[in-house]
């Protein structure tokens, strides 16, 4: 498969994959030569080299990722394409949490909507001081918390969803979806120095336990959660064609008449200012 969209190359025991779309904040584009499905290739050929004993996920330019391609497709005009639209970004979710070695994401800058699922789908996130995470789709009548809700729990993914609102690093590590925040000057550094350790580890155990710990949750009720809510996900997405904004104006039709610019006026004619103003502390730290 041409990968166009992203790079890919082995150093120290690590395979690299950077979305490589600065000029678009690095969107994910669906379909079968897509952003998602080259990620996929490049992710399974790191899963077969021998010499790879870890992943690292990373994003060219200012942002890791401010979402799904919202205007280079064909828009979607029936439930059932609807459905096979969630299908495919559930098995890209899958193949991200099933890759034979250990996946860290290293998040700078802008984190949205298809990128924040993305990040979630890796096993350890590393995120910038700078880095924002945030389900705008949410203020367009879109999807993408429920597959959040394993991770964070019912009240941040309903937050992050119903307003539309972003939070900040430091926030998204107080509610378990960063490992760790890192100055923005050391990101590159510590996600790799991570990876390399990570890689180090013996490659046939670092699988079994990272199956076995997957398996923990998914019994517990995350691979139920995330069924349960793919299906009330088609319903919603269905419907979203309808979403309005202020002006009476459907999202959709905004975006067609007026791309990217359009929908971000749309947006801030909603709110600009966010409402949750309260920064917690670093964890760990101490008052």
């Amino acid at each position: 498969m041409e990968r166009d969209h992203v790079l890919y190359e082995v150093a120290d025991g690590v395979a690299e994959i950077r979305l490589n779309r600065p000029d678009v904040r690095n969107v994910l584009s669906a379909g079968p030569t897509g952003t998602r499905a080259q990620v996929i290739d490049a992710l399974a050929e790191a899963s077969d080299d021998p010499r790879v004993g870890a992943v690292l996920l990373t994003g060219a330019g200012p942002a890791f990722c401010a979402g799904g391609d919202l205007t280079g497709g064909k828009p979607r005009e029936s439930a059932l394409e609807d459905v096979r639209f969630l299908a495919e970004a559930d098995a890209f979710h899958r193949g991200l949490r099933s890759a034979a070695v250990p996946v860290v994401a290293a998040v700078q800058g802008h984190c949205l909507g298809a990128g924040l699922l993305l990040a979630a789908s890796c096993d350890l996130v590393v995120a910038s001081t700078s880095a924002s995470f945030g389900l705008p789709e949410g203020r367009m009548g879109l999807v993408g918390a429920s597959y959040l809700v394993p991770v964070i729990g019912r009240q941040w993914a309903k937050f992050l969803i119903l307003s539309g609102e972003s939070i900040s690093a430091t926030r998204a590590q107080q509610i378990g979806l960063v490992l760790t925040v890192v100055p923005d000057d050391e990101l590159a550094a510590r996600s790799r120095d991570l990876a390399v350790r990570l890689a180090r580890m013996p490659r046939e155990a670092a699988l079994l336990n990272k199956r076995a710990v997957d398996a923990v949750a998914d019994v517990g009720g995350d691979e139920a959660g995330r069924s349960a809510g793919l299906t009330h996900d088609a319903v919603t997405l269905s419907m979203a064609g309808r979403a309005t904004a202020p002006d009476g104006r459907t999202f959709r039709s905004i975006i067609a008449d007026e791309g990217m610019g359009g929908l971000k006026q749309a947006r801030s004619a909603q709110w600009t200012e966010p409402w949750l103003t309260d920064e917690p502390a670093p964890v760990g730290s101490v008052d």
